[in-house]
């Protein structure tokens, strides 16, 4: 799980790759709540260790700095079985998840469009610690804190 938690982290990180780094005069704070629903159905895969993968269609509702949706894609390795994964309410096993869509809105009271990248670790209990990823129009790095199958908060730094 280590490794895949890696690898997760490292695509959030090449999402940034190309951009020129914005002046801080460009640069705001950015903080607010976003919500996280499935939309869809998951397709299981079970993995080696009694672990599952799962994959399912994802929105994204950002309020606050942020303001618009990000429909997606999420990818979470549960560290249990698919049948026991899904028969147990969201934040029972611990996982680690990569969110891909493309985010609408407003960032900073301007329209926008960008590649969304978030990902993160879930603990067993439900809190979930993350990253989220803004690269295109809008472009930042923000901190999430939040509970598994509801959403949180974010905080950082955006350029709009």
């Amino acid at each position: 799980m280590r490794r895949l938690l890696l690898a997760l982290v490292g695509c959030a990180a090449l999402v940034g790759v190309g951009v020129a780094p914005a002046s801080a005069a460009t640069r705001v704070s950015a903080d607010g709540a976003f919500t996280v629903v499935v939309t869809g159905a998951p397709a299981t895969q079970p993995l080696p260790g009694s672990r599952c993968l799962a994959t399912a269609p994802v929105l994204l509702t950002f309020e606050g700095t942020l303001s618009g949706a990000a429909p997606g894609t999420i990818r979470i390795v549960f560290d249990a079985p698919c049948d026991q994964a899904f028969a147990s309410p969201p934040g029972t096993f611990a996982d680690v998840f990569v969110v891909t869509g493309t985010f609408t809105g407003t960032v900073a009271g301007q329209r926008t469009s960008a590649t969304l990248v978030y990902s993160g670790v879930t603990r067993p209990g439900g809190q979930v610690r993350g990253l989220i990823a803004l690269h295109g129009d809008s472009h930042g790095l923000l901190r999430v804190e939040a509970r598994a199958g509801a959403g949180g908060t974010y905080s950082g730094a955006v350029t709009p």
